[in-house]
């Protein structure tokens, strides 16, 4: 299996409760295996195997950001 790393840039996402929201979220989708939050750049990077990227956007979206 090939591991895939994701970077999205997250809007609204500007302190460590935010942070911490997200990766939640995220980590519920399958196959993600780890998240890495950078505040300063507003990313998150998602690392995995055969996770659904639109299961990811939709997870950032359910709680309650916007992926850009």
């Amino acid at each position: 299996m090939c591991t895939t790393n994701t970077t999205h840039t997250v809007q609204g996402m500007t302190c460590t409760s935010c942070a911490g929201k997200v990766t939640a979220a995220v980590a519920e989708v399958a196959g993600v295996e780890n998240t890495e939050v950078d505040l300063a750049s507003g990313t998150l990077t998602v690392t995995g195997q055969e996770y659904d990227d639109n299961q990811v956007r939709a997870a950032i979206t359910a709680a309650g950001y916007r992926v850009a």
